[in-house]
This record gives structure tokens, C-alpha cells and sequence, in this order.
């Protein structure tokens, strides 16, 4: 019962449809004229959607027990290969700093990946590793993309080559 005399009020209180009549809608050149009283406002909304990801640093395989100093330890040669100018970067697991402007990332697939950074950049700056921008194609590329230290240094990759163990 008081949804029917709800509504029957609520259509008692809307004026008949023959007694309305349109509004005077002001033309478009009445809007853009300056009334002191209301002052002008302009508005601007952008919005920007990015995914930034962030590459830690990779320590050193960890030091040996006490006991097992008789035991020699082989440093790892490796010789520079050749290789395209894009890594996926969803591959890469972590980075180490090699030197001067050099940056070994390690790939999910155990393989290792020299960076050099562009002239007036340092390996140092990238202690803690780096963010990069995700892009479109999922890929970091030499030339185009920019690495962000935690420090603030912004480097670009000159080139990579791909690190093969020397036997």
C-alpha cells in the first residue's frame, strides 16, 4: 500500500505535459562572453597509465665455507658474441655491474647479457639495479629505451652482446 500512495503522489506533483514549454537556451557565443561576477575557470584532466619494472641486482654467487679453501675456485672466462639489438624483458632476472659502463644482466634461460651504456654514464650509478618503462613490444631495446638508477642517472644502451663461457 505505500508504494501505491507513493506513486500516485509522484504523479500528482508532475505537471501536465500541455503546460510545459521549452526553455530558452542561450545561443553558443553567450557562454564565451566574461561576466565580472563569475570568474573564468579552466580545467585540464589528463591521464597517463605507465608500468614501470624494476630489475634488482644479482650478488655474486656466495662466498665459500672456511673448509673449503683447499679447494681452488675457477673464475668464469667468457668471450663477447654478437647479438640483435632488442632482450625481452620478461627475460631478464637481474642485473650485475661488470665495469666502467658495462652491465651483465642474467636472463631466466642462464645466460648472461653485456650491456654498455651510452659514453657519459657509469655501471656504478646501477648498484641496486634499474627501472625501465614497459613498452609496447615488451622488449629493451639499444638506441630507444632508457634505464633509471635508483641514484637518478637515466642511461641509454649502446649495445648488447651476449656473454658465451670461454672452455
Amino acid at each position: 500500500m505505500v508504494s501505491l500512495s507513493l506513486t500516485a503522489i509522484l504523479l500528482l506533483s508532475v505537471p501536465d505535459a500541455h503546460e510545459m514549454r521549452p526553455l530558452e537556451m542561450p545561443s553558443a557565443d553567450a557562454a564565451m562572453v566574461h561576466v565580472a561576477e563569475r570568474p573564468l575557470l579552466f580545467a585540464q584532466v589528463r591521464i597517463e597509465k605507465r608500468v614501470i619494472i624494476r630489475v634488482p641486482r644479482r650478488r655474486p654467487t656466495p662466498l665459500a665455507p672456511m673448509a673449503d679453501f683447499s679447494r681452488e675456485s675457477v673464475k668464469k672466462t667468457y668471450r663477447e658474441k654478437k647479438m640483435g639489438k632488442c632482450v625481452p624483458m620478461n627475460n631478464i632476472l637481474g642485473v650485475q655491474m661488470f665495469a666502467d659502463r658495462y652491465l651483465d644482466l642474467i636472463t631466466k634461460d642462464r645466460k648472461r647479457i653485456r650491456a654498455q651504456l651510452e659514453d657519459k654514464c657509469q655501471a656504478r650509478s646501477f648498484y641496486s639495479g634499474f627501472y625501465v618503462e614497459k613498452t609496447d613490444d615488451g622488449k629493451i631495446c639499444t638506441g630507444r629505451d632508457i634505464l633509471h638508477s635508483r641514484t637518478g642517472a637515466k642511461c641509454e644502451i649502446d649495445r648488447f652482446r651476449e656473454l658465451v663461457p670461454e672452455r
